[in-house]
This record gives structure tokens, sequence and C-alpha cells, in this order.
């Protein structure tokens, strides 16, 4: 018997009705966050610091507990949650 991985979701959010994250600044210390990348959903987050001008960002994955830094400019983008 083979098992199948359920299919992650592409190209849009999981929850679909939120914007995407355009200015990094809004984003405060403990904001949840889905990053996507290539338009792929990666994982959910919380943001952990960020730069005053918003080109660095640290979130700390959901459940792994993985730390992240993002920089503007690399192919992500944050929904908020």
């Amino acid at each position: 018997m083979s098992q199948q991985a359920p299919e992650k979701p592409r190209g849009r959010c999981v929850f679909p009705e939120r914007e995407p994250v355009r200015v990094w600044t809004t984003l405060q210390h403990g904001d949840y966050v889905e990053v996507w990348s290539t338009d792929s959903f990666r994982y959910l987050a919380y943001v952990d610091d960020l730069a005053d001008d918003g080109t660095l960002i640290w979130v700390v994955e959901d459940g792994m507990g993985s730390r992240h830094l993002l920089v503007r400019g690399d192919p992500v983008t944050l929904y908020s949650i």
C-alpha cells in the first residue's frame, strides 16, 4: 500500500481573506504570519525581531521553533494572521 502526502496549497495563502504585508515596518514583535516563498506555502511563524527600516525580519517558525532571517528583496511574501 502506498500513501501519498497531502498536497500543499500553491499560489495563495492558507487564509485567503488575508492581504500580503507590503510594508514590514507595520509588523511588531509577536505578530503571527504565514511565510510564503516563490508562491509555495512554507510555514507559520511569529515575528521575533525586525530592523527599524523594515529591511530585515527575524521570525520563529511555529511548532519547530526554528528562527529564520528574512531580508527585504528575498523571494518571500508574508501574510499577517
